[in-house]
Order: structure tokens, then C-alpha cells, then sequence
């Protein structure tokens, strides 16, 4: 799959999640439609959206964790080799979830989000360029990879994917500052996995 060329690129997460609902309709979505309410093809707003969905309620509900690591982890891989256009297999973009639980994980997201914004500015916007870019995305790709062995404990999944949500807002928004704070953030998760490793 190729994404979906924008009309209007989300620029921060409240546009995100508000696109989350308005542009995905019936009883169920799956991943591809996710991605594809996005209206993008930028790698910030294509990460942050598993990111966000595994830290937010929508998380909780049996491999989905496993799922948006997954997916991550193929977005950043393609980041780290430059890769013009966003490829995702038909398969994974197929796995399938309750719309209305979506909705409900963007109602309790939205004002945590809203609250977080004015914090964000663009600056530092070098550090999200090659050869900064590569290294990110090698950070995103480990902590996408520990969602597998932290899905088994409750709520772990949250330390990795905050810190990847903060990388990718911080892409989405040309701030380097938050890609330095998601990547801080991200020495938590490795932390913990070690720690618990093999629980």
C-alpha cells in the first residue's frame, strides 16, 4: 500500500486524532483506514498513529500492541533506508477493530492532547534531518521491537509507545526538542524491558 497523497497534512495531534474520526465511517476500521483518514504520506503523522493508539485505550484490546509494534517497526525501517513512499502489507493493514472503540480512545486522548500543544514549537528542525533521520528511526525500529516482550506485562506498552509518540509528534511538527525528549524517554522503556527480561 501506498499512502494516500495529503490534501492537508495534519500538523499537530489534536489534527491527528481529529482526523481519526472524521475521516473513518462504519462499524469497524482497520489499520489501513486509519492510515488512510490521515490523508498523508509523511513518516511523523504515519508513526504517531500506532504510537497513540497503543498507548490510549484502544491498546488494552488483545494484539493490538503486538500489531502497532509491528507496524512501527516496518514504517521506521523504511525511514532508516530513505525510502521514498510508505509501504505497509495488505495483511496488516487488514487486522480490524470496533470503530466506536476508536472514537472513544480519540474522546479520551483529545484533551491531554490539546493540553500538550502549546508546548510544541518548531525548532531545532535539524535534528530531524539525514543524518539525524536515520538514527531516529533506528531508535524507533528497538522500541518498536520491545512491544512484543513488554505486551505481556499490563500497561508496559505505554513506556515505548509514549516515547515513539513524542519522536513522531516532534517529526510531525519539526520540533527537535521533542525528538530529543522522545528519545530520552526511550532509555526508560529499554530499562524496563531489561529488567523484566524474561519476566
Amino acid at each position: 500500500m501506498e499512502t494516500a497523497c495529503a490534501k492537508e497534512e495534519p500538523e499537530n495531534l489534536s489534527d491527528v486524532l481529529d482526523q481519526l474520526v472524521d475521516n473513518t465511517k462504519g462499524d469497524n476500521a482497520s489499520f489501513g483506514d486509519v492510515l488512510e483518514a490521515l490523508n498523508s504520506r509523511s513518516f511523523g503523522p504515519v508513526l504517531l498513529v500506532p504510537a497513540v493508539l497503543a498507548v490510549s485505550p484502544l491498546g488494552a484490546i488483545p494484539g493490538v500492541s503486538i500489531f502497532t509494534g509491528f507496524l512501527i517497526f516496518v514504517i521506521a525501517a523504511q525511514m532508516f533506508v530513505a525510502r521514498s513512499h510508505i509501504w505497509l502489507p495488505k495483511r496488516l493493514l487488514a487486522f480490524s477493530f470496533s470503530r466506536e472503540k476508536l472514537v472513544n480512545a480519540v474522546k479520551s486522548t483529545r484533551p491531554w492532547a490539546v493540553w500538550f500543544e502549546p508546548w510544541i514549537h518548531n525548532r531545532f528542525a535539524f535534528l530531524i534531518d539525514a543524518p539525524f533521520r536515520q538514527a531516529i528511526a533506528l531508535v524507533v525500529m528497538i522500541l518498536a521491537a520491545l512491544f512484543i516482550p513488554l505486551a505481556f506485562l499490563p500497561f508496559a506498552v505505554a513506556v515505548p509507545g509514549t516515547a515513539i509518540s513524542l519522536i513522531a509528534l516532534g517529526m510531525t511538527a519539526k520540533d527537535g526538542a521533542l525528538v530529543l525528549a522522545g528519545c530520552a524517554a526511550s532509555v526508560a522503556a529499554i530499562v524496563l524491558a531489561v529488567v523484566f527480561w524474561p519476566f
